[in-house]
């Protein structure tokens, strides 16, 4: 159980006591309700996960089943064969991704697992921020970024224009098969025919900064980490992210209303 707000997993791995899941599993045999309830509870958001990873196992008739979080897998009779060389692969993922603070100096998984737990006892004591810097071209789509737009009143002729404000707008980025949503961004400078969005003004581990001609062009993404503001499963989502953008040739920033722009490497 959930010490933060009781969401209960059937099963639940923790590399120390105290800390953050970072796999979580609903098990049902015949009811689907339970299974999605299970998976909503357990994926929260991307700047606030609960755990790493959540698992759904299904034994019962699993059509007509609705769909669960993008952060989730599904597993049914069918599948759940797959389940334990998928359990080694996610594992080595994780360790993978925790490299950057550990590496484990060992090929064995199981191994490699126990040494990052006792590297990771004291988390964040001792971690390095991250500030991670992109040169893209952007092409920005549509009027999309009027959603970050303040009314102006001036000489009685009412209108939007894109000028800094508290006016926050959740975006989700995409690179390649990554999701990362509701990153929570605000236009904080518009002038010189360029803007900046930031989320520097949230309270969460990351950061994110998009500099862009107010047209489209040569762009700058930012992409910062700090780590004592941050849990395993942060780090986790974030270097699953940083990881999904270098392997990847683009980024897709998408708010409320769909895509607002594709950012290709520079």
């Amino acid at each position: 159980m959930s010490q933060e707000d009781g969401a209960v997993a059937d099963v639940a791995y923790s590399l120390n006591q105290g800390q953050k899941p970072v796999l979580t599993f609903t098990v049902e045999d015949s009811d689907p309700v339970r299974l999605i309830s299970g998976a909503l509870q357990w994926a929260g958001s991307s700047t606030e996960p609960k755990s790493w990873m959540h698992i759904c196992v299904f034994l019962g008739d699993a059509s007509g089943i609705s769909p669960i979080p993008s952060t989730a897998k599904q597993y049914d009779a069918e599948s759940l064969g797959r389940l334990p060389r998928d359990i080694d692969e996610i594992a080595a993922h994780m360790v993978r991704l925790m490299s950057h603070y550990s590496a484990p100096e060992t090929t064995d998984t199981v191994e490699a697992v126990r040494m990052l737990a006792v590297a990771t006892t004291d988390w964040p004591k001792g971690r390095d921020n991250t500030r991670l810097s992109y040169a893209y071209l952007a092409r920005l789509i549509g009027d999309e970024f009027g959603l970050f737009s303040a009314e102006d009143t001036e000489d009685g002729d009412a209108g939007t224009i894109l000028r800094p404000s508290r006016k926050v707008v959740p975006l989700d980025f995409i690179g390649g098969d990554e999701l990362f949503e509701g990153a929570l961004l605000r236009l904080v400078e518009a002038k010189g025919g360029r803007i900046q969005l930031s989320s520097e003004h949230r309270n969460y581990p990351f950061i994110f900064r998009l500099s862009s001609p107010m047209g489209g062009g040569r762009s700058t993404l930012d992409i910062w980490f700090d780590v004592d503001k941050s849990n395993i499963s942060q780090a986790l989502r974030f270097w699953g992210l940083v990881e999904a953008i270098e392997s990847s040739e683009a980024v897709t920033l998408s708010g409320p209303s769909g895509e607002m722009a594709v950012l290709t490497l520079d």
